[in-house]
């Protein structure tokens, strides 16, 4: 193997896990988000009996105002993570599954290909993830690709019509799991697959 191939093969499933750990990063971000939620849930805090006279005008349960406030910063922030993560998983989706494309066309990519919108999201295609079935050989793992893409899919479309398939993170979590299994399928082929006869082996 030559130098070349081994440098744009490092770099490429260097930058394919790079991705996935952002997704995992805000994953668990997102994870952590609930579990604050949690420890401040009404429902399991003892409540504080006792106010406190504000200027003698009225007086206030300093405990009630506390949580409602870290609340709040909870909601925020499971939102934000929530949303982060969403956008991460589709990007280690859509980026992976368009490496393996080209590595499946005969290219030889250095890089997973994105783009970035104003608000510093990925700004993701419209279309659906690329179908491999029959471009990856004897695969063992093909039929778990296409059945993830399948859900991808389904669930990209209940977000756009306002249906919800799998509650916040059904989608996230799919895309995720899309993503590693994309990512095996991509080290299976460049490791055991070899460009067709005429393929444009060229670098990206």
């Amino acid at each position: 193997m030559s130098h070349t191939t081994v440098a744009w093969f490092d770099s490429l499933t260097a930058s394919v896990f790079a991705l996935g750990a952002a997704a995992r990063e805000t994953r668990l971000a997102r994870q952590a988000a609930e579990v604050a939620t949690w420890h401040i849930d009404p429902a399991r805090l003892r409540a504080a009996i006792g106010d406190v006279n504000i200027c003698g005008e009225y007086r206030i349960s300093p405990q009630d105002v506390a949580l409602n406030q870290i609340r709040g910063l909870c909601r925020a922030y499971q939102s934000v993570t929530t949303d982060l993560y969403e956008n991460l998983a589709l990007a280690y989706a859509y980026g992976t599954a368009g490496a393996l494309l080209a590595v499946v066309k005969g290219y030889r990519p250095r890089y997973v290909e994105l783009r970035r919108d104003q608000t510093e999201h990925y700004d993701l295609p419209d279309e659906p993830l690329p179908d491999f079935r029959g471009d990856l050989g004897t695969w063992s793992g093909q039929r778990r690709l296409a059945l993830l893409r399948s859900q991808v899919g389904a669930r990209r479309m209940a977000r756009f019509t306002g249906r919800s398939e799998g509650g916040l993170a059904g989608l996230a979590d799919c895309a995720y799991a899309y993503g590693e299994q994309a990512e095996m399928a991509l080290h299976h082929q460049l490791l055991t697959a070899r460009p067709a006869h005429g393929a444009p082996e060229v670098e990206q």
